[in-house]
C-alpha cells in the first residue's frame, strides 16, 4: 500500500514493517464502523439515496452498487435498491443495442415472475439492501477491537472495501449453496489457500491464438503460482476458471499440487466463436455475455450461480493471481478477498496496465 493510489503489479511478501500493512485492519475497522453507523443506524432517519443495477454481468452489479454506496457514504446517506438503472442504460440497452426493454433486470429473468422490480431481482440472491441485511462485524485482533481513522487519501479505498463487504451478503439460499460446494470440494480449514483466476471462455479461443485482451498461457500461470507458493507456503490452490482443459493440464504438470475448483459443468459457459459465419478473413468474435443470456435466458441460473460461487470462494482465500487491472470480475474478486480477509493479501496482477486507483473504474465503478 505504500504506493497508493498506484499499487504495485506484485505484492508477493507482506511487509510487516510497512505502516499501512500493519494498520490495514484498523483502517478497515474504522470504515466498517462508519458504514454501520450510516447504513444500519441512520437508515430510518437518514436522507437515503438509491443505488442502481446494471445489465452488465453480476460482478459488475456488485461493484456498481457498492461503488454508488461508497459515494453515498461520503455524503452521509444510507443506500437502498428499488428500480433504478445506471444513467442512460435503459436507453442504451433498447435504442443503441436494440435489445428491447431494459426492465426487468436481466439477471433475474426466468427465476421469478416477469413483473418484478430491481429490488425483487436483487433479493433473489442477496440480503444486502433488504430488511435482512446484517451489521458488519468489526475485525478482532488479539482479542482487542482496534480502530484507527485512515489518512484522507486512503479513506475512499477502505470505505469501498466496507461497502463491497456489505453488498456481498448472500441470502440463506445461496449460503446453503456455498456450503454444498464446500462439502463437495472438501474445502480445507486452512488460512493458506491461493486463488487463481484463469479466464478463457468468451474472451479467447481454447488455443489462445485469438483473444480480445492480453493473453497469458498456462505456463505463465504455473510460474506465478510457484512463486507465490515459495514465498507464502500456500497449501491449496483454488482454480477459478471456465475451462476444464486448464484444470486437467495443471493436474498433469503439477500432480503434487492440491487443487480446489467448483464441481460444475463448464461446458455450459459461452465460448468465443472461432470464425464469423459467411465472412472471410475475420477475427474471432468475443461472446457478449449479457446479450447471450438475453437470447438464452435458460443460461442465466448457471452463469449467475457459478459467478457468485467463484467470487465467494476467491474471497475465502488468502492470496490471488489474476488479470486484476483489466478484468472487472477479477477485480471484484480481489476487493472481496481483501474485504473478507481484512488485509492486503499477497497478489500478482498479470496485466501490464497498472493498478492506478485514479484511473476510471479501477476503484469505483460508477
Amino acid at each position: 500500500m505504500e504506493n497508493y493510489p498506484i499499487l504495485a503489479q506484485k505484492y508477493i511478501i507482506p511487509n510487516n514493517d510497512n505502516i499501512t500493512h500493519l494498520n490495514f485492519g484498523k483502517y478497515y475497522n474504522w470504515a466498517l464502523k462508519h458504514i454501520n453507523k450510516i447504513q444500519i443506524e441512520d437508515f430510518v432517519t437518514g436522507n437515503k439515496s438509491e443505488v442502481p443495477l446494471t445489465f452488465y454481468p453480476i460482478a459488475k452489479n456488485i461493484r456498481t452498487t457498492s461503488s454508488y454506496m461508497a459515494k453515498n457514504i461520503l455524503e452521509h446517506k444510507p443506500s437502498f435498491i428499488n428500480n433504478y438503472a445506471r444513467q442512460d442504460e435503459p436507453h442504451f440497452w433498447s435504442n443503441t443495442l436494440n435489445r428491447g426493454n431494459w426492465y426487468p433486470w436481466l439477471w433475474a429473468r426466468g427465476r421469478i415472475s416477469d413483473n418484478y422490480s430491481n429490488f425483487d431481482g436483487w433479493q433473489y440472491y442477496f440480503d444486502s439492501y433488504t430488511s435482512n441485511h446484517q451489521k458488519l462485524d468489526i475485525v478482532i485482533s488479539d482479542n482487542n477491537i482496534k480502530i484507527l481513522e485512515p489518512p484522507e487519501n486512503l479513506k475512499l479505498f477502505f470505505i469501498h472495501l466496507a461497502c463491497i463487504k456489505y453488498t456481498f451478503q448472500l441470502n440463506i439460499k445461496y449460503i446453503k449453496l456455498m456450503d454444498s460446494y464446500k462439502s463437495q470440494m472438501q474445502w480445507p480449514d486452512s488460512n493458506k489457500i491461493l486463488a487463481v483466476q484463469i479466464r478463457r471462455g468468451e474472451t479467447c479461443t481454447k488455443d489462445g491464438k485469438k483473444t480480445d485482451r492480453e493473453f497469458f498461457n498456462l505456463e505463465e500461470y504455473i510460474e506465478k503460482i510457484q512463486t507465490m507458493i515459495d514465498n507464502n507456503k500456500y497449501e491449496y490452490i483454488y482454480i477459478s476458471t471456465d475451462s476444464n482443459e486448464e484444470i486437467d493440464k495443471i493436474k498433469l504438470i503439477k500432480p503434487e499440487w492440491k487443487l480446489l475448483y467448483l464441481p460444475i459443468d463448464r461446458t455450459k459457459f459461452f465460448r468465443m466463436i472461432d470464425e464469423a459465419p459467411m465472412i472471410t478473413n475475420t477475427h474471432a468474435i468475443p461472446q457478449d455475455l449479457e446479450d447471450s443470456c438475453r437470447l438464452y435466458p435458460e443460461s442465466i441460473p448457471f452463469i449467475v450461480d457459478s459467478g457468485l460461487a467463484d467470487l465467494y470462494f476467491i474471497s475465502q482465500c488468502q492470496g490471488y493471481i489474476s488479470t486484476i487491472s483489466v478484468s472487472e470480475f477479477s477485480r471484484c474478486g480481489w476487493y472481496l478477498q481483501m474485504a473478507t480477509q481484512a488485509q492486503l493479501c499477497p497478489y500478482i496482477n498479470l496485466n501490464s496496465r497498472p493498478l492506478d486507483m485514479n484511473f476510471r473504474d479501477i476503484l469505483l465503478l460508477l
